[in-house]
């Protein structure tokens, strides 16, 4: 399963799916957010290039913000290979990246995790 699945023209299926199911709801199909109440995801704002800190914010969320009166909720849902589709995907199709996060690197992430604060 896994070879055929490998070998499909769109690597980034999956990280597509989940996007539009877990995050496009706030932050819209496109990425482009609501103003200033949920952020566009653009380069600007993805941390792709460290995904470390993406991981976590997806997995922790952000606490409720006083201004924009919005949180972004936690995601410990997503098992390590789903999150490894999701980042690849986030950085292929917002940022034009095509680094690879192994499933290796996201249990390892999953672990820091715990000592991660938004903004770090």
């Amino acid at each position: 399963f896994f070879l055929v699945y490998a070998c499909q023209p769109n690597p980034y299926r999956q990280g597509k799916i989940l996007y539009n199911t877990q995050c496009a709801g706030c932050h819209a199909e496109d990425g482009s957010g609501l103003a200033k109440l949920i952020p566009a995801l653009d380069s600007t704002r993805l941390k792709l290039r460290q995904p470390q800190e993406l991981v976590c914010l997806i997995r922790n969320g952000l606490p409720f913000d006083s201004l924009t009166r919005q949180q972004m909720p936690a995601n410990k849902t997503l098992t390590e290979v789903e999150m490894a589709n999701l980042i690849n995907y986030l950085g292929d199709r917002y940022i034009g990246s095509h680094q690879v996060v192994r499933v290796e690197e996201i249990q390892q992430m999953y672990a820091a995790c715990q000592y991660w604060k938004p903004g770090q």
